[in-house]
């Protein structure tokens, strides 16, 4: 459909690439690896992304959704899709048409694919090791190995999630225990002998990096020295922990200013007229709103890049439209219109605003920030060869 505002997130394609190269130094050649694309691919558009994963050569893909694994299906995605979330009977049927791998975490789930299937199909299992969200108790583990000697569902890989993976290390902490019970896990279903050994994977990107600081003889004897991995937030191009990597943001969310008001001292912006100028000011307003994701509790807290310049929203955000004093930036009145305002991201001087310092202004996390992008914004693919600033 064809945009008529000026507001989209450039997404660049290059620097997806060069976090992917960054990331795979963490691993082993040959570890289970399985970049998450749900949510929209954290805002960046699951399509361009996953296809320019498998154009990069990554063979399993993880959503999180059916609808998601159906619609990366439509757009012609060939990779192993990894589904990690909940179905029923009623989900079975597009499951096994499009051809996703589901990630089992009820016995309910065992039973409705095996109702259906008719040979022998490749499925990954999770275990609960203290997230308490998704996966089979740990009590379950024999049953469950029992229960896969003769079901034709093969268990091709099984998993957890760590609750607190930013503290890993291998010597204390709760995520090092979620380790030591995932290798129970491991020992168990590498005993089915009607089925290969299944791959291992635990570790999202806070868990990578942690995992990488340490050799494999300094993790605790029977842990698997090479974890799998689903990396999300770095793959985007920010670290979730400290590390030496070197990433590069993928999105850079960008409008413009549409009208200019040269406001007088005690003049008010907004509704509820909660931000009043102490002096004569000059207010950029960019059509860019909660709607679009941007949000409110960035009222009077946030900050965009104008001319290379930090500058601050003012009054209340609205559902289509913030407003922003640029009058550190602009001494006299004049018509600021179509100039171009960084919500984060890169701006065309060079300058920086993470979603990281914006997540704090908002009093919330990068995850959210770069997932609440809405629809309403369109996904750009940058020009590698000349960088855009303008729709």
């Amino acid at each position: 459909m064809t945009q008529y505002r000026r507001t989209a997130a450039w997404i660049n394609l290059s620097h997806l690439e060069n976090n992917l190269r960054e990331i795979k130094k963490l691993i082993a050649p040959g570890t289970f690896f399985c970049p998450m694309v749900k949510a929209n691919a954290y805002g960046h558009g699951d399509v361009a992304i996953s296809l320019k994963l498998e154009q990069l050569g990554v063979k399993t893909l993880g959503v999180g959704l059916i609808e998601e694994g159906l619609l990366l299906r439509r757009a012609g995605c060939r990779s192993q899709i990894l589904f990690f979330g909940i179905f029923d009977e009623h989900g079975v049927e597009p499951i096994l048409q499009s051809h996703l791998t589901p990630v089992l975490s009820t016995w309910e789930q065992i039973l409705c694919l095996e109702k259906k299937i008719k040979s022998s199909m490749a499925v990954h299992v999770k275990f609960d090791t203290g997230m308490h969200r998704l996966g089979f108790a740990m009590q379950d583990l024999e049953k469950l190995r029992a229960h896969f000697e003769t079901s034709l569902l093969k268990v091709e890989g099984i998993l957890t999630h760590l609750h607190s993976a930013e503290g890993l290390n291998p010597k204390e902490g709760s995520a090092l225990e979620q380790l030591r019970q995932f290798a129970k896990v491991e020992q168990v279903f590498s005993a089915i002998n009607s089925q290969p050994k299944p791959v291992v994977h635990s570790l999202n990107s806070a868990g990578m990096i942690n995992f990488a600081k340490y050799s494999a003889s300094e993790w605790p004897e029977g842990l698997s020295p090479h974890q799998g991995a689903r990396p999300g937030l770095a793959l985007y191009g920010i670290a979730p922990v400290k590390s030496t990597m070197n990433l590069k943001p993928v999105m850079n969310l960008r409008s413009e200013i549409v009208r200019t008001h040269a406001l007088k001292a005690g003049e008010s912006v907004s509704y509820g007229a909660t931000w009043t100028a102490s002096k004569d000011s000059m207010i950029g307003v960019v059509p860019m709103g909660y709607a679009d994701g941007y949000h409110r509790l960035l009222s009077n807290r946030g900050t965009v890049l104008f001319r290379g310049q930090p500058v601050p929203v003012v009054g209340n955000v609205c559902m289509d439209y913030i407003m922003i004093d640029v009058s550190s930036v602009v001494k006299s009145a004049e018509s600021l219109d179509h100039e171009v305002v960084t919500l984060f991201g890169e701006d065309e001087f060079g300058k920086y605003l993470s979603p990281e310092e914006l997540a704090k202004q908002a009093q919330t996390i990068s995850w959210e920030i770069l997932t609440s992008v809405g629809e309403r914004v369109p996904r750009v693919i940058e020009n590698e060869g000349a960088r855009s600033w303008k729709m």
